[in-house]
């Protein structure tokens, strides 16, 4: 028989009590398991395992689901970093369980099921980031989930398609190629210049790199998750080296100057725009680069 634990851990560690008893759980059972500590109650219907995710117990208190941005969180989408909790709830939700205290709730009119997600679903959440959180934000959201493949340009469409028309053309500024939030900030942000922005180019000999501006300006953005340690920092310089011994210009930013210190990174950007440096010159062909 499988343990009363390891079902409430399939269902997401939180379990409404009627879930459990279509998977064969009974009443005795779901008593014994609060009584030895296994299990602990949230509010009437909804029991949870010691350690559930905060988010979670706290959207079941609260008597709605994890949205917009912290749902994405929840999916593992890049979202901006923040303690906001973001809650969905039915739009014709009768009771408010508790204190939403600093929680940003979003009305939606999906009611309550048997079985349905404590976390939005990505369609839901993208809706709802589009609508609640900055445009910058909300692109980079959507391009991870993009990437990630939990979301489809039809989908997309559908769902930008039923907002209002200002919305429209996050169609054109959406960019599935992006493989992280940063990369997204920033080429969202240097769209403006009016120059010409490629994502994920392959250079032979070096890899993708996050980011061409023009011909030779290459932005490199270090997210701590994959340049962090002694390893990342070699392999990243050994590719700095290449691509400066190509001609290339190099600019790796980390995630406080993307995030935080954005006024310090976009005039030298501009700078180097404006001396043309960020396209290939006649020296530059003749030494045989920019092929």
């Amino acid at each position: 028989m499988t343990s009363i634990t390891t079902i409430t851990r399939i269902l997401g560690g939180v379990a409404r009590v009627a879930a459990l008893r279509t998977r064969g759980v009974s009443e005795s059972r779901i008593r014994a398991a609060v009584v030895r500590g296994e299990l602990l109650r949230i509010r009437k219907g909804w029991v949870r395992l010691v350690d559930a995710s905060p988010d979670l117990v706290r959207a079941v208190e609260l008597g709605g689901r994890i949205a917009c941005v912290s749902a994405a969180r929840h999916h593992d989408l890049w979202a901006p970093e923040g303690t906001d909790f973001h809650l969905a709830r039915p739009k014709h939700a009768g009771r408010t369980y508790g204190d939403l205290g600093d929680a940003i709730e979003h009305w939606q009119s999906t009611p309550w099921r048997l079985g349905a997600p404590i976390v939005e679903p990505v369609p839901a959440l993208v809706r709802q980031v589009l609508l609640c959180s900055h445009r910058e934000d909300a692109l980079a959201i959507i391009d991870s989930a993009l990437n990630k493949n939990v979301l489809s340009m039809a989908q997309l469409a559908r769902i930008v398609d039923a907002l209002p028309p200002r919305f429209a053309s996050v169609l054109d500024e959406v960019d599935p190629k992006s493989q992280s939030g940063l990369e997204t900030l920033c080429r969202v942000r240097l769209s403006i210049l009016g120059v010409r922005i490629r994502s994920q180019v392959m250079i032979d000999g070096v890899g993708r790199l996050d980011l061409v501006i023009g011909d030779r300006v290459v932005i490199e953005t270090d997210g701590r998750a994959w340049h962090d340690g002694p390893d990342a920092f070699h392999r990243d310089r050994t590719r700095d080296l290449a691509l400066l011994g190509r001609g290339y210009i190099v600019i790796r930013l980390s995630y406080q100057q993307v995030v935080h210190e954005w006024q310090l990174v976009e005039p030298v950007v501009r700078a180097i725009i404006g001396r043309r440096e960020h396209l290939w010159s006649a020296a530059h062909r003749r030494d045989g680069l920019g092929a």
